[in-house]
């Protein structure tokens, strides 16, 4: 059936951070029949593999012509899609949209301040670095002129952190969604009552990225006194380090050594939802997921896709209370604890007595298969061009 084109020229620009959700975006504006281009800083000033004396002198003398294909797209274009996670190029977004009176989305996921300065604590707080990402997160706050998040909670958190005054009214919000399909059996399973997939210990999973916000220590810490009061468990953390940070796995390996939890917290980086190896073995070992326990502001202000992953599967899970999760969460939908190592083996001392307060977690899959879905991401797009040809008509 061939698609009806739109007269809406979009340029989309940015790195491919979040690959799922910009593949989405991507494939929906096509679909949908806009005509688009694509500007991606990185394939310029990336040095990529080729180490010939040609390939490293034309790299230098092209990445000047990333600013010539910037001027002319943009000078082309109707509007400027600034893609997820990449607020560090709002300055020439900006420019670029300015000067040639295109209309700036900008779809933030992640603030560069509260990120680096806040929850990792890699820059100071009253450097001139801390200043710079202040400064680019505030004008893809304020300046843009539509703004696309994953929660209002979020926006109105980086709105007191900054200082700013956010427009609420430009602001929409299309929250985290799942690529993964397969549901699972394992929401059948009642904690407390025997029904562990494996006979003898409750068999508990998290995975995820080794960063503070996501409590990784905490969970640690967690197991281990889960040990000290003799429970049967096994615990599987399938994580990866932060990018070219392969010693921080290597740390927690040490860390897992040392307080002689080799024998039941498995430290494993070999299955992956890309290729559908960690949501088989989700489906067939897991009893309980973990969510994130990172005691900072970030994690606080978060609805993280481990939660969804796994309630989409369908797991019983546990994670941190937060306000954020009220935004899509009522209490009885799953299970909560505070983010300290006590708090979280005592949560789960209580699920395998029987003890804890009963979840029903079909109807949490459901709740989370309305909310967290791409199509909801698809209809915020569209409710977001349909604003932007608004604008044009009434000029």
């Amino acid at each position: 059936m061939p698609i009806s084109k739109k007269r809406l020229k979009i340029l989309l620009y940015g790195n491919l951070y979040g690959a799922y959700r910009s593949e989405n975006l991507i494939k929906y504006l096509l679909d949908s029949g806009y005509r688009l281009s694509f500007i991606f800083p990185e394939f310029y000033f990336e040095r990529g593999i080729k180490k010939d004396l040609i390939s490293k002198i034309l790299r230098i003398v092209f990445s000047a012509y990333y600013w010539v294909e910037l001027f002319i797209k943009a000078a082309l274009a109707d509007v400027i899609y600034l893609l997820p996670m990449n607020v560090e190029l709002i300055r020439s977004a900006l420019w670029a949209a300015r000067l040639f009176n295109a209309k700036l989305v900008v779809e933030v996921y992640a603030s560069l301040y509260d990120t680096a300065v806040k929850d990792k604590q890699t820059v100071p707080v009253n450097s001139p670095e801390a200043a710079r990402l202040k400064q680019k997160d505030t004008l893809a706050l304020t300046q843009a002129d539509y703004i696309i998040d994953i929660a209002d909670y979020e926006l109105r958190y980086w709105q007191d952190m900054l200082g700013i005054q956010i427009n609420f009214d430009k602001c929409f919000i299309a929250p985290l969604f799942s690529e993964i399909t397969e549901s699972s059996a394992s929401s059948s399973t009642a904690l407390g009552s025997g029904g562990f997939k494996s006979a003898d210990a409750i068999s508990i999973c998290w995975w995820g990225t080794f960063i503070p916000l996501h409590g990784l220590d905490n969970i640690i810490q967690a197991m281990q006194l889960l040990k000290d009061w003799g429970m049967a468990y096994r615990c599987y953390l399938f994580g990866v380090p932060p990018t070219g940070q392969q010693q921080v796995f290597e740390d927690y390996r040490q860390k897992i050594e040392r307080s002689h939890l080799s024998d039941r917290v498995f430290l494993r980086q070999d299955l992956r939802f890309l290729d559908g190896s960690l949501p088989h073995f989700l489906h067939e070992h897991c009893d309980l997921a973990l969510g994130i326990f990172g005691d900072t502001d970030k994690a606080r202000a978060a609805v993280p896709n481990k939660l969804v992953e796994a309630l989409t599967l369908g797991l019983p899970t546990l994670t941190m209370d937060s306000p954020a999760l009220r935004e899509f969460f009522d209490p009885e939908d799953l299970w909560t604890c505070e983010p300290t190592g006590e708090s979280i083996a005592n949560a789960i001392a209580t699920l395998v007595k029987g003890n804890a307060y009963p979840v029903d977690w079909f109807q949490t899959q459901k709740k989370v298969r309305e909310t967290f879905n791409v199509q909801r991401y698809q209809t915020v797009i569209a409710q977001v061009m349909a604003r932007i040809e608004k604008d044009f008509q009434s000029q």
